[in-house]
């Protein structure tokens, strides 16, 4: 039947279409009204669709709601049991009509297996792991990987010993027979680790570097699939291609006395296979399973990956027990877990993207050949095979890289000496190669790809590569007329994107760590760009499994605290993601860890005052070249206390919020008053009289937008905001990485949006044109003053920190925010109530922008001709505008496409 135009459509659960492995008893509903405004809602869940097609609901009926939300509703229906599966539908009542519109279709959900009781199968793991020998092949592999900054130079001998004795991933393999009809089957498997899992040699799924990342003595997420089609009468295989990920990453970061590492990978899975006749069978991981050794030799998240086509075996993944040779081994059964739970991997798995290929190859000296691909990202190379005439043994080395001096040497300095290795890929031929050779358990960050062990000069086809993140729905779109703030944006979406890897990192060549001060420098851009609901679920849970009070990173065993100014991500994020998306159940679930967190800043209070951070990180020196006071990245212009105490500040008034969503009344008061006397003391300590603001930026942006500035001084510190960007900086941003979310907005909501838009346009150094023209960057460069451009560089000259860091990337809010309008309300959440109010600077003739909520599409586009404006906008349905044009007062509008002509 075809779907009316009115019946509901789009239902989710838990921000997903159909999930398989839910474990709360109160999943989140959502839908999509489609009607201009739904004044109540019914939702019927029953455990089939016979019962829920009689009108019959057994699990829940929530009867007739009054209500406009269609967003997040919580199941308020019978618990769920493990494996259990509901089905649902909704129907609505239009506003000002007594008749309901028709009945959604009919959609699902199933419950995983929510107790540690439900898992019959094992964990299991190689019983003894296998170093491939060090042929020529491997030890040239292994001088490349345990290289320092300058290849010349070699890393200390435990590091080559530790690649030496790396093992080689590992295949996993068990046959079992099927002689029964098929009606369902699911698979439940995950790894410590990352894995991939077959089925009769087709893979379950396109997932990659997976699972996603997370304190496993804590947690480690799982995945169920729907996998029935894969099976078929008669013997059957399932097969685990199995890797270290995460979990055994024992160089990077590690030294002779520490060791990062969680142990050896290990595998469960479990494959429930329901028949017609009503009847089960379970095939599980367990002592009977069988090990190989991988032509995957060696694999690390920061060495990469080397693989022998030689060693490949062949229909590991089909080929009967009957046929495998002597060197498959049985496991090893543990007798714990490693971890304490398995949960539902609800996050976007990663995946393969885009697909980019080279703009053309540089040959710095011979038998040396550097591949361009115009654009710094986060990926993997493919090899194209076909292209290149190998013999059986013939090694070909892959290095990434950043940056590349004046002839076309590649310098990983960026990538920095914390991590011990550098990015190599490798593939040694065989008599008979595949078409394409990609690697499976690693990517890395690069623009340039060195390959070597060639006998003659490859074709440019030779090589491609995949945008590698995970696979979070695009939500967000922008463009302007202006070609320069169009590729500021794509820096800044670039960026962002190359550094989801399951975890918001800093970066993709260096650390790859979840700082939690980037995650919320650049959470304005990541929350308009794309919908980043389950994602942030995800990390926010990591805030509750990590070991330490106020987290600087989270996940992993590099984590470590007490930093208030980068941990306050968790109170940011939290309120945000409800603003977004409307989810109270997210701020219930994370309480008491905001809390904590509160706790310890009000012990860390020094006269109302945090006098510890890191501060606004990489904010530039004035000229290029300059040593930075404190060294590193240290905050040359705003006091760690200032933003430190400013944050905290916000952290304050934004806990008053949340106490009020959750109807917490005492906390409401305690956060409130919290906020009046750290707010009293910012003012009193930080504002200067005699200048008329707060010294910086910065501390500017932040007074502003925290609402830290008394009312009668608001103008006053916008102007000389203003004039500190105009005249002190030449019409250039002094911010670091927690200015640059703040500046923008407290720029144009008092007047100076031309001021903001010209720092965009501002030629010389620190400017985005600098960036791009002088020193022709893609992504954001973590410390552009920390080079110093020439004529004719060399590798001598080669920039020695990131240049993929997308914590300064907070601008790019603004341009949906300020440019298009699109702004959330205070009192409504996930934009149900929104507010359009764009501004028009003189210097940019249009722009287009759209935001897709839970609710439907906002979109916003206007274009001038002289002193003219015409703006198109587009109200969803079941939403709302507060509408704002320049010298009227603001005006409600309902759903629908509007457009408007004014003179500014």
């Amino acid at each position: 039947m075809e779907q009316s135009v009115s019946q509901p459509g789009n239902l989710m659960v838990e921000g997903l279409v159909q999930p398989l492995n839910v474990h709360t008893h109160n999943p989140a509903l959502s839908w999509h009204a489609n009607v201009d405004e739904q004044s109540y809602y019914q939702i019927q869940v029953a455990s089939s669709k016979e019962r829920l097609a009689s009108g019959k609901p057994d699990l829940w009926d929530s009867g007739k709601v009054a209500s406009s939300r269609s967003v997040n509703i919580p199941y308020q229906g019978k618990p769920l049991e493990s494996r259990q599966q509901a089905f649902w539908r909704v129907r609505v009542w239009p506003s000002k009509n007594g008749t309901p519109v028709s009945w959604s279709r009919v959609s699902s959900w199933e419950a995983g297996l929510i107790n540690k009781a439900d898992w019959a199968a094992e964990w299991i793991q190689v019983k003894s792991p296998e170093a491939a020998e060090v042929s020529p092949q491997v030890d040239k592999w292994i001088w490349h990987a345990a290289s320092a900054q300058n290849i010349e130079k070699k890393r200390p001998a435990f590091i080559v010993e530790k690649l030496a004795l790396q093992p080689t991933a590992a295949l996993l393999r068990h046959d079992f027979n099927i002689d029964k009809q098929i009606k369902s089957a699911r698979l439940h498997s995950t790894a410590a680790g990352y894995y991939e899992i077959f089925i009769n040699g087709s893979k379950v799924d396109s997932r990659i570097m997976d699972p996603g990342q997370t304190d496993y003595e804590e947690r480690i997420l799982y995945n169920t699939d729907a996998v029935e089609t894969l099976l078929k009468p008669g013997s059957n295989v399932i097969a685990a291609h199995l890797g270290s990920g995460w979990y055994d990453e024992a160089i990077a970061f590690s030294s002779p006395e520490k060791n990062l590492s969680y142990g050896q990978p290990k595998l469960i899975a479990q494959l429930e296979i329901t028949f017609k006749d009503g009847t089960t069978q379970i095939v599980t991981t367990n002592g009977k399973w069988l090990s190989h050794p991988s032509g995957v030799l060696k694999e690390g998240l920061f060495s990469g990956e080397l693989y022998d086509h030689r060693k490949q075996v062949e229909n590991w993944q089909t080929a009967n027990q009957a046929a495998l040779t002597s060197e498959w081994k049985t496991v090893e059964v543990l007798d714990t877990w490693p971890t304490k739970a398995l949960e539902p991997q609800l996050i976007q798995p990663v995946r393969l993207a885009d697909k980019l290929t080279p703009k053309r190859i540089l040959t710095p000296k011979p038998n040396v050949w550097v591949f361009d691909f115009g654009q710094n990202f986060t990926g993997v190379a493919e090899l194209n095979l076909q292209a290149l005439n190998l013999n059986e043994g013939q090694g070909v080395y892959l290095r990434f890289a950043e940056w590349v001096d004046e002839k076309g040497n590649i310098s990983q300095k960026s990538g920095g000496g914390a991590p011990k290795l550098k990015q190599v890929d490798g593939y040694i031929a065989a008599d008979s190669n595949p078409t394409v050779w990609r690697p499976t358990f690693t990517w890395h960050g690069f623009r340039y790809v060195e390959v070597t062990g060639l006998d003659s000069t490859p074709p440019l086809n030779a090589l491609s590569a995949y945008l590698v993140r995970s696979d979070v729905p695009v939500s967000g779109h922008f463009s302007s007329s202006d070609e320069l703030i169009n590729k500021i944006h794509n820096m800044a979406l670039w960026g962002y994107q190359s550094n989801l890897i399951s975890v918001p990192f800093d970066c993709p060549i260096r650390e790859r760590a979840g700082w939690t001060g980037d995650a919320h420098a650049a959470l304005i851009t990541g929350n308009y760009n794309f919908n980043m609901s389950n994602f942030w679920e995800k990390y926010l849970g990591d805030f509750r499994t990590s070991p330490f009070t106020a987290p600087t990173i989270v996940p992993g065993r590099r984590a470590h605290g007490g930093k208030f100014d980068w941990a306050v991500a968790e109170v940011i994020i939290a309120w945000e993601h409800y603003r977004h998306h409307g989810d109270i159940s997210l701020l219930a679930d994370q309480y008491e860890s905001l809390q904590e967190y509160m706790r310890a800043g009000v012990r860390e209070l020094d006269n109302n005052m945090i006098r510890s951070g890191y501060g606004d990180w990489c904010d530039p020196v004035v000229k290029p070249g300059m040593a930075r006071v404190g060294g590193r990245c240290t905050p040359q212009h705003t006091s760690h206390v200032v933003t430190s105490s400013a944050l905290f500040a916000h952290s304050a008034d934004l806990m008053a919020k949340i106490a009020d969503a959750l109807s917490i009344e005492t906390d409401v008061k305690r956060y409130r008053d919290l906020f009046e006397s750290l707010k009293a003391q910012f003012h009193t300590e930080i504002f200067d009289p005699e200048t008329g603001h707060y010294g910086s930026q910065t501390a500017d942006a932040m007074a502003l937008e925290f609402n830290l500035v008394p009312k009668t001084l608001r103008q006053q510190v916008a102007d000389r905001l203003n004039a500190d960007v105009v005249e002190k900086w030449g019409g250039h941003a002094s911010v670091g990485a927690l200015g640059q979310t703040y500046l923008y907005r407290a720029l144009s909501d008092h007047g100076y949006e031309d001021t903001a838009f010209n720092i965009f346009k501002t030629e010389g150094y620190p400017g985005y044109p600098y960036l791009i023209n002088d020193l022709n960057a893609t992504t954001l460069w973590e410390r552009k003053g920390g080079f110093v451009n020439k004529a004719n560089l060399t590798l001598d000259d080669a920039p020695g920190r990131s240049l993929n860091h997308p914590f300064h990337s907070g601008y790019d809010g603004w341009f949906f925010e300020g440019l298009g309008g699109i702004r959330p309300l205070d009192d409504s959440v996930g934009f149900q109530h929104f507010m359009l109010k764009p501004v028009f600077p003189s210097e940019l003739d249009s722009i287009e922008t759209s935001y897709t909520t839970g609710y439907g599409k906002i979109k916003s586009k206007w274009r001038k001709e002289e002193s003219k404006v015409t703006w198109e906008f587009v109200i969803p349905q079941n939403t709302k505008a507060t509408v704002y044009v320049p010298n009227k007062a603001p005006e409600l509008y309902r759903p629908g496409k509007f457009t408007l002509e004014f003179d500014i």
